[in-house]
């Protein structure tokens, strides 16, 4: 039997998407998947509703569902970490609630690269999407970064340093990967991608670029949103300063290394 790969989708008050999200997940031809919920603390979050319909409709190749709804509201990074704390899986992905699985192989292809090339972590490409998931035919990051990524890590840790051009939907990993790098730095509320690509490049391990686009990224998150209610004003300025700190964390301290 394949290894088990653990899907964590993770939600705060989007759950609008989060169906399509898990209908992208059971659509999956792997044949030994979890499917991991965790919740922030959403106002609208019904465990029992999202239990029956994912037990309505998923084939034999979900072979476990984990939900887990958190009392109070925990930040990204941290519900992510208590994701992780909580899995099963050899294999892992992080999928945002209003993103969705490019198509039915994704998982398939991801295990496969990891069978190849005996990467912990793997970043692929995404499709720019409207808010109703209509597909835009645009895709991120741009091929040259193929090359860019399947180096020596510490060249792409000096990559890096100029800013992120890896996207962190669909980053894929091995429990091996957490086992040897720990989780999820929590000094971090919101931005989950660029500090780990730059503490995980800078230590040496490999991030493989794999030539698939693994997501279609609904137009409007934190980083991507041109919204101005308050909440999200209150959201882009948390994220902004975490990537100014990510700098003065993960890049500063090691400029003798470029």
């Amino acid at each position: 039997m394949n290894e088990l790969f653990t899907v964590i989708i993770y939600a705060y008050n989007n759950l609008q998407y989060l169906k399509e999200c898990v209908d992208s997940v059971l659509e999956q031809d792997y044949s030994n998947i979890e499917l991991l919920i965790t919740d922030d603390s959403s106002k609208d979050f019904n465990i029992n509703l999202i239990n029956k319909y994912i037990n309505d409709n998923k084939r034999i190749n979900i072979s476990k569902v984990t939900i887990n709804r958190n009392e109070k509201n925990l930040g990204i990074i941290k519900n992510l970490n208590k994701a992780i704390s909580i899995s099963s899986g050899k294999y892992m992905m992080n999928l945002a609630c209003d993103d969705k699985l490019h198509d039915n192989t994704v998982i398939t292809s991801v295990v496969n690269c990891f069978n190849k090339t005996n990467a912990l972590a793997i970043t692929g490409f995404l499709e720019w999407c409207n808010i109703d998931m209509t597909k835009s035919g645009e895709y991120y990051p741009d091929r040259c970064t193929m090359d860019y990524v399947n180096n020596p890590p510490l060249n792409l840790f000096k990559l890096l340093c100029n800013g992120n051009f890896l996207v962190g939907p669909g980053f894929s990993y091995q429990r091996e990967l957490i086992n040897k790098y720990g989780y999820y730095d929590e000094d971090y509320t919101l931005l989950e991608d660029y500090p780990r690509y730059l503490s995980l490049s800078r230590q040496g391990c490999n991030i493989h670029f794999i030539d698939k686009v693994l997501v279609c990224h609904r137009y409007g998150g934190i980083s991507s949103s041109p919204g101005n209610n308050e909440e999200e004003i209150k959201l882009r300025a948390i994220f902004g300063k975490e990537i100014a700190y990510a700098k003065e964390k993960e890049i500063n301290p090691y400029r003798n290394i470029l």
